[in-house]
């Protein structure tokens, strides 16, 4: 079996979001870890370091600003792009303003969740 391109980390509450995400992207050459809550989130980075985090706002039990701000002060994942999913905008500006490099808004379409993870993977490698 191939080794897939990029590994995508995808912390969310919902578990039909994460299974959709697994069946969309892994077409994409992206080989995703899905975590359906956000507890010790950085040992679980840290044991396999993703080319990218997809991140939900109501990721549990951190909440996903939380997890955002705490990503950015580590040393080691820090330099991970994070595409933060939100559907409120001005949530979503306060992501950006925090450190996330991407935002998508839902509802979003396939077109537009598969382009945002293949370039923030690409970033990184």
């Amino acid at each position: 079996m191939q080794e897939k391109k990029y590994t995508l980390a995808v912390f969310d509450s919902d578990r039909a979001m994460l299974n959709a995400c697994a069946l969309i992207l892994k077409e994409q050459d992206i080989d995703i870890h899905a975590f359906a809550n956000s507890g010790d989130f950085e040992d679980q980075l840290q044991h396999s370091v993703p080319s990218a985090i997809l991140l939900d706002n109501s990721i549990l039990p951190h909440g996903g600003l939380e997890v955002l701000r705490l990503l950015k002060q580590h040393s080691k994942l820090n330099k991970i792009p994070v595409i933060y999913m939100t559907g409120n905008g001005a949530i979503g500006d306060k992501a950006l303003r925090q450190g996330a490099e991407y935002l998508l808004i839902k509802p979003f379409d396939l077109i537009q969740l598969i382009a945002t993870v293949l370039r923030a993977c690409e970033t990184t490698h």
